[in-house]
């Protein structure tokens, strides 16, 4: 989601529905799409909300084309599709994604 049109090209007016933050219970209306081109990567179904401030990107978005995402304290990393681990021994946990969602039942990691 971006608050700035000028960021879209092929934009195309869109009636997404609403979306609340933070709890709000008044959210603010989603009025078109678009795609957002990096030159590396390309953002599609990039909704248009005038209000907001931030821009906000779906992982599982970025997933869905094969890419590989990587959150460390500073930053979030965005890796092709041909990215290969170097040694498996440094994942210290694996969450599988269901229903566009990472999620985990504690019982099954915690001794």
């Amino acid at each position: 989601m971006i608050g700035n049109i000028s960021y879209l090209t092929n934009f195309k007016e869109h009636d997404g529905g609403y979306v609340a933050f933070g709890g709000g219970a008044n959210g603010v209306k989603i009025t078109g799409k678009g795609i957002i081109r990096t030159g590396k990567l390309d953002f599609e179904d990039v909704y248009f909300v005038k209000e907001l401030k931030f821009n906000i990107f779906s992982v599982s978005q970025m997933c869905d084309k094969k890419n590989i995402v990587l959150f460390t304290d500073t930053e979030c990393l965005v890796l092709s599709p041909n990215f290969k681990l170097a040694d498996e021994s440094q994942v210290l946990l694996k969450v599988p994604r269901k229903n566009n969602m990472y999620s985990f039942d504690m019982k099954n990691i915690v001794p």
